[in-house]
């Protein structure tokens, strides 16, 4: 097994593989369509911004992340990808796209095929896994325990509609404990160690994704009404934030990746569940509050971008006191900071503003900023004096 990228005869071959796209290539297309089907799901509850829908969207969310986090593990433990494998991947790209179209309609409309869709899509990580353990031996202690459980989960996940349309909520939580589960285990690797270069680049790549398409989807959304005055200041007030997040989140978490020993791995990856969830509501608060329908929303709607972006600071919080390094206490003391400062300059701009939602985006910019030239400064401080 490839321990890192370096050693493959280019960034986009296999070697000895002549013409067959490689693991980046496949990987990279692969994310895309996660990203895209989170897109429209968050697309669709940005115009039906409802309790009903909310709920709708993180489950689907849920579900669709667990299997991308599996398969994403599976690629980094096993990067021999033969043409079986190339064809169920695509397969499982193919329904992520038909279960986003179906799950961006009203539950009461589509959710019938949702959870089949999902049912299908965990089956296909189940042959992934089948044909990893096949072609590799090594991998059949990985693999075994983890097709039992996705079998159950997938078979809960297909029925779930049978019991109304809330069936979803008794049955899929069920589904993602048991996709989880062989994670928590005390070897949760069955004996194989992980390629911490391969699994920081996988999940850095899903993130830029997500922090691009979440750009793309404010300023598509942007161009449904008129263009002016407070809306082009918000709309670049979120486009900073989108950028605040980018520039905090690479200036540590892919230079250090997963803490080392029994179960690190696993932390590290979680911790970003909450972190990509949390982007996507950021996404649905950016794009309410450029578009001009956001003015009619209650002083309420300020949470839709406020509290995703608290869920942000505070994943970062983790994954940088993760990182161990000697300035990660004063750094997350400074993510905290910021995070403190949130709902401060919501209620003070909701008091002076009678453009709430539009003019918390900006204030909301103004703290990323500060979050920025703050740990920035304190990083500075401790290369430098790494070097005296």
């Amino acid at each position: 097994m490839s321990s890192s990228f370096s050693q493959q005869s280019g960034p986009f071959t296999i070697a000895g593989l002549v013409g067959a796209p490689g693991p980046v290539a496949l990987e990279l297309f692969y994310d895309l369509i996660f990203v895209a089907s989170v897109v429209v799901l968050s697309d669709s509850y940005s115009h039906h911004p409802t309790a009903t829908n909310l709920v709708w969207l993180i489950a689907v969310f849920v579900v669709i992340w667990l299997i991308w986090m599996q398969t994403s593990l599976l690629f980094n433990l096993d990067r021999q990808q033969n043409n079986m494998m190339r064809i169920l991947v695509l397969g499982q790209m193919l329904l992520i796209v038909l279960l986003s179209v179906a799950a961006a309609d009203d539950l009461e409309s589509h959710s019938i095929l949702v959870g089949p869709l999902l049912g299908l899509t965990l089956l296909l990580l189940v042959a992934m896994l089948a044909v990893s353990a096949r072609a590799t031996p090594e991998m059949a202690s990985y693999t075994s325990i983890r097709i039992r459980f996705c079998v159950i989960g997938a078979v809960l996940l297909a029925c779930s509609p049978l019991f109304g349309d809330n069936g979803y909520l008794v049955f899929w939580p069920i589904a993602c404990v048991l996709v989880l589960t062989p994670s928590l285990r005390p070897d949760p690797l069955g004996g194989r160690s992980i390629t911490t270069h391969h699994l920081v680049e996988r999940f850095g790549a899903f993130t830029v994704i997500m922090l691009g398409e979440t750009f793309v989807k404010t300023a598509l959304t942007a161009t449904e009404s008129d263009m002016a005055g407070l809306s082009v200041v918000s709309l670049l007030a979120n486009f900073v934030i989108v950028f605040a997040i980018w520039w905090l989140y690479f200036s540590n978490a892919p230079s250090v990746g997963p803490t080392a020993g029994r179960g690190g791995h696993n932390t590290w990856m979680l911790t970003h569940f909450p972190l990509h969830l949390s982007i996507v509501g950021v996404a649905v608060g950016a794009s309410l509050a450029t578009n001009t329908f956001g003015e009619n929303l209650p002083a309420s709607a300020t949470l839709y971008l406020s509290v995703p972006l608290l869920g942000v600071l505070l994943g970062l919080v983790v994954l940088e006191l993760l990182s161990g390094q000697p300035h990660s206490t004063r750094v997350a003391g400074v993510f905290l900071l910021a995070a403190a400062a949130i709902p401060i300059a919501v209620i003070v701009t909701v008091k002076l503003s009678s453009n709430e939602l539009r003019s918390v985006s900006v204030a909301l910019a103004a703290v990323m900023v500060a979050a920025i030239f703050g740990s920035n400064s304190l990083r500075r401080r401790a290369g430098a004096d790494a070097i005296a």
